[in-house]
């Protein structure tokens, strides 16, 4: 079995990640106090360094973080849910 420095050992060997630490909204407020309007490209840094760790877990943590900064500064559009086709109102 692997073994990972960051062990939760009273939760039964499960690895522990930043999803155990913070929210990604919690993370992009830090991002934001830490490096102003550079606060995106850390948490891009930030996740492309945990995937090529191999940390898959930290990845998504960090591309969720990227995501929430990149939509709060305007640059990506906001998330819109997307209507079954049969829900759908029909073009008129």
């Amino acid at each position: 079995m692997e073994q990972h420095d960051s062990e939760d050992i009273l939760g039964g060997g499960n690895r522990l990640t930043l999803w155990h630490y913070a929210s990604p909204s919690e993370a992009a407020d830090a991002a934001i106090a830490l490096y102003g309007s550079g606060a995106s490209l850390a948490a891009a840094s930030a996740a492309f360094t945990a995937r090529y760790a191999g940390r898959e877990d930290d990845f998504r943590f960090w591309f969720t973080v990227f995501s929430e900064l990149r939509r709060s500064d305007g640059k990506e559009p906001p998330r819109q849910k997307t209507l079954p086709q049969e829900e759908r109102p029909l073009d008129r």
